[in-house]
């Protein structure tokens, strides 16, 4: 998501605090990193809130009142939920597709990012091709899987539809995929999959 995504302007100010002291989740904390990214304004707030926090911990090392942690703990549990995001705690993560907007993956083909595995280079998601729509043949740096939810989908002179599996090795190649009716599948893929014609997935 380029250029982070838009919070109300009240929301902003407390999410900014919250974020200094370390006090968001994990959703919601990688949602306004890619705010502030787009956001002078956010990134200013978060400074002069970061500030503040350094000069409170230097000064005061005790414990904080129960009553005030009591506050702040009540205050991230009602924190406005990310988008798309349901349940992200403890290890388990539960998404809500239809929240999230579809993102353009190539002409015709359009994809939802349920979740990205930064250590294993590996994204699942949610592809989209209208009728007629072709994506160019590629390189596997890693298993690929797909599970066709509806539609068809040409794959190496096989067509594959809804109930279909399809797994690419690592280190594989695929001929140029396309759909004749439109089609819509569950993927994981390597994000350092490789257009043959040089183009990084």
């Amino acid at each position: 998501m380029n250029g982070g995504r838009e919070f109300p302007s009240a929301d902003v100010h407390e999410l900014a605090s919250l974020y200094s002291l370390g006090a968001l989740g994990p959703g919601e904390r990688t949602a306004f990193e890619e705010h502030l990214q787009g956001c002078d304004a956010c990134a200013k707030n978060v400074r002069s809130f970061n500030d503040v926090t350094n000069l409170i911990a230097e000064s005061v090392a005790a414990v904080p009142p129960q009553q005030l942690r009591e506050l702040l703990l009540s205050r991230v549990g009602h924190s406005p939920r990310v988008p798309g995001i349901l349940l992200e705690q403890s290890g388990l993560l539960i998404a809500r597709p239809d929240e999230l907007a579809w993102q353009t993956m190539a002409p015709g083909i359009s994809f939802k990012p349920l979740y990205a595995d930064i250590t294993r280079k590996y994204n699942t998601a949610l592809v989209r091709m209208d009728a007629g729509a072709h994506y160019p043949s590629h390189h596997h740096a890693a298993v690929e899987e797909l599970f066709m939810l509806s539609g068809d989908l040409h794959v190496e002179n096989e067509v594959i539809g809804a109930g279909d599996y399809c797994r690419a090795d690592s280190d594989t190649i695929h001929g140029e995929t396309f759909s004749d009716s439109g089609c819509l599948f569950l993927m994981m893929a390597s994000q350092e999959n490789q257009i043959i014609e040089n183009q990084i997935f």
